[in-house]
């Protein structure tokens, strides 16, 4: 009978990473498909919310991450939406931390990052950045185009910048 070879454990750093709705876990797996190395030592689990008041997106995302043993939990935010600060409050007391996709939205920071006009509304931002993609703003591949590893690496949005050292850290601290 053949010897099993032993098994290794290895401990990961875990990390929670929300999207406001689709469209942020969209754009989040795109950039995890351009930072996040497989053996890195760390395990990064997207998922968004349905939306809603950044009260809402809050609470489910407190909700999602009770049961299990995060070491870092973010949630990226629109910011079209004033934070109450008793919901700031609960993110702190449950270890999360908010990124917020500024100017507005998710689609306003693309926006910025590709050095075109910034619309004055959400909405407007929308209209703007989702014609311009490959195909669907639900689907990761449709940021591939437009958000190169060289263009994302290349700006200075801060936002975007802690994204790519979230998602390329490699090991517990």
């Amino acid at each position: 009978m053949a010897k099993r070879k032993p098994t290794r454990s290895v401990n990961k750093t875990t990390l929670l990473v929300m999207g406001e709705g689709e469209h942020d876990k969209a754009f989040l797996s795109h950039m995890k498909g351009l930072y996040h190395q497989r053996r890195s030592g760390s395990k990064i689990t997207l998922d968004f919310s349905s939306g809603g008041s950044p009260h809402d997106i809050i609470k489910d995302t407190v909700k999602k991450s009770r049961h299990v043993d995060y070491d870092q939990k973010f949630i990226l935010m629109d910011s079209d939406v004033p934070v109450k600060q008793q919901d700031i409050k609960a993110a702190d007391d449950s270890d999360i931390t908010i990124l917020y996709s500024t100017p507005l939205c998710l689609e306003g920071m693309l926006l910025d990052v590709l050095d075109q006009k910034i619309p004055n509304t959400a909405q407007k931002c929308k209209s703007t950045l989702h014609p311009q993609l490959a195909d669907s703003p639900v689907l990761a591949k449709s940021y591939e185009l437009l958000f190169t590893k060289p263009v994302l690496d290349k700006t200075a949005h801060t936002t975007i910048k802690a994204l790519r050292k979230l998602l390329s850290s490699t090991s517990k601290k």
